[in-house]
């Protein structure tokens, strides 16, 4: 029994991690932001001021994003910068904060209007220096910040793409047994625009020994229509500890839906393994696009090491 809930502890913990509502700011063309009825769930929405959105917003530029007004992911209160900078006191703290090179762009919620994604780098005073992806995406007749999204303190990130439609990312970061001088761990990552939510829908990892930890799901396809009962099969090259993986089911419009264990077929700990499990699908209006998530739990630390996702529909 003791096992079985720290096993599911480590499900939920990872669970928050990678499906945190996100809290937004309006982005607007003359620098300034603001916090409407969408914004709500910010921390201190008060703290950001408030201005008319653009009618009808032009396309973002790489001046817009350096010299825009965000939430700033370390200290959760918003910074103006200039020319991809800041340095300042915010809520008590020094802060500096700057833009890292290759802003990129594209569509992320298929509007026909190209969003941004880019790099963000927040140091305190002291040695650690965390960098946060963030997105800039249209709503409406205006631009929204989703909420940052830390990678790493120091990372070295090797690429950042907005490709079909997804956020990808990889490089190196810091694993559990890594010092912080010389991160060690791999790892490519893709980001979805959910709505408001940015979310992490695949993740591998690849530790110092060179080993990918990596999830392959091949059924059901993306978009496919399901009713009833589902199943949900696949491939991985490492099985995970103890043959367990955690499934999310979530409504992107309303928040999760299912958190539970899921069990893989492995010969031996760390050996191939593969899923054929069928699931119930969570009870929702007919039409209803759910997204189906398997995570593969680090031990060490209780945070996602490997993640694969596919959007189904409800019918």
């Amino acid at each position: 029994m003791a096992k079985f809930t720290h096993q599911i502890s480590k499900i939920l913990l990872a669970t928050i991690f990678l499906f945190a509502i996100s809290g937004c700011v309006t982005i607007n063309l003359d620098g300034s932001s603001s916090a409407g009825t969408d914004e709500a769930i910010l921390e201190t929405p008060e703290k950001v001021a408030t201005a008319a959105p653009t009618t009808n917003p032009p396309g973002l530029s790489e001046e817009t994003i350096l010299n825009g007004r965000y939430l700033s992911p370390m200290l959760q209160a918003p910074i103006q910068l200039e020319n991809g900078k800041f340095a300042g006191v915010v809520e008590g703290a020094e802060l500096t904060a700057q833009i890292q090179a290759g802003v990129q762009f594209g569509d992320l919620n298929t509007d026909g209007i190209d969003d941004a994604a880019f790099l963000l780098a927040e140091n305190t005073g002291g040695s650690g220096t965390f960098v946060s992806l963030m997105v800039v995406y249209s709503k409406a007749d205006h631009f929204q910040q989703a909420a940052g999204i830390t990678i790493d303190d120091r990372p070295v990130i090797d690429a950042l793409s907005i490709e079909n439609g997804v956020v990808k990312m990889s490089g190196l970061i810091h694993g559990p047994n890594d010092a912080m001088v010389d991160p060690k761990t791999r790892i490519h990552a893709e980001w979805t625009l959910l709505g408001d939510r940015l979310v992490k829908t695949r993740l591998s990892s690849a530790f110092a020994d060179g080993a990918e930890h990596v999830i392959f799901i091949e059924s059901p396809m993306e978009g496919e229509e399901v009713s009833g009962s589902f199943t949900l099969s696949g491939t991985m090259p490492i099985g995970p500890f103890e043959n367990t993986l955690a499934l999310v089911i979530t409504d992107p419009l309303t928040g999760q839906l299912v958190h539970e264990g899921f069990m893989v077929d492995a010969a031996d700990m760390g050996a191939p393994a593969t899923f054929n499990n069928v699931i119930q699908v969570p009870v929702v209006p007919a039409g209803t696009e759910l997204l189906v998530s398997l995570l593969e739990i680090s031990m060490a630390d209780g945070t996602p090491i490997a993640i694969d996702s596919v959007s189904i529909v409800a019918r």
